[in-house]
């Protein structure tokens, strides 16, 4: 795994406090605009819960989405029939979905350690999360196979640790540059199947995707072309004949959980 940090902008007294701000910023900064479903639909995560999310039955299954952030998946997963339950650490965030959507179940947690029962779930999503803490992505997996009822499944995503990355690291060590802070952990292939079963889970799938995004930073990092409409235009036409190990921004994983 290789870690990515960021640079100290403003003392922060916890954990806690500093992820809450920083997703507070990061929903803000977009305006608090969650995506139309269809452009959920038309992206990889989609086909990925179609393919292995738990059939749906006469029984209420529920699911959870842990950093659900504007609550997109959450009505998504609701139009397909699940009962879903939010999570994020944005307080802010979540007081909003729960005045937009009083009738949705959207509570403000830590993924790490929830207000859940054990084997509440059916299956669960997590969406670019689950790499944000510094020791590791342990807690979130053994958060995730407590809540989640034998059999259930776990579906994440993660930055990938990809093989143009590595050409661009060479020998660099891992240590942490001054003036910085933690941002998250990037994964190979391996490593987020050995996340899967060091967390109790069975790995059925491990895959990249988001090729063309990944396509678009190396136009920006190697060419200094800038992020816009050429830049997400050039991507587009050349991601279907560029490699994903070499390029794919995310990793997508499935897992299910296996009984003590």
């Amino acid at each position: 795994m290789r870690a990515d940090y960021s640079v100290i902008t403003e003392a922060v007294s916890s954990e806690e406090e500093k992820l809450d701000k920083h997703w507070t910023k990061n929903w803000e900064s977009i305006g608090n605009q969650r995506r139309a479903l269809w452009k959920i639909k038309a992206g990889p995560e989609y086909g990925v819960v179609c393919k292995y999310a738990p059939q749906l039955n006469h029984e209420p299954m529920r699911v959870l989405d842990g950093g659900c952030g504007l609550g997109e998946w959450c009505l998504l997963l609701k139009e397909m029939g699940y009962e879903p339950h939010g999570l994020d650490i944005s307080t802010s965030t979540v007081e909003a979905l729960r005045d937009e959507f009083p009738d949705m179940n959207f509570v403000r947690d830590d993924i790490r350690n929830t207000s859940f029962s054990d084997d509440y779930f059916d299956f669960y999503i997590s969406w670019g999360t689950f790499e944000h803490f510094e020791n590791g992505l342990q807690d979130c997996f053994k958060e995730a196979h407590r809540v989640l009822k034998p059999g259930g499944k776990l579906i994440v995503t993660v930055p990938f640790y990809n093989l143009r990355l590595k050409e661009m690291d060479g020998d660099r060590d891992n240590s942490k540059p001054a003036n910085t802070e933690f941002y998250q952990w990037r994964l190979e292939q391996n490593e987020l199947s050995s996340e899967f079963k060091l967390g109790g889970f069975s790995c059925e799938h491990v895959a990249p995707i988001y090729t063309r995004e990944g396509v678009g930073r190396h136009l920006h990092h190697k060419f200094g072309m800038p992020y816009g409409k050429l830049n997400r235009l050039l991507a587009w036409s050349l991601s279907p004949i560029m490699s994903a190990e070499r390029y794919a921004h995310m990793l997508i994983g499935v897992g299910t959980k296996i009984e003590n």
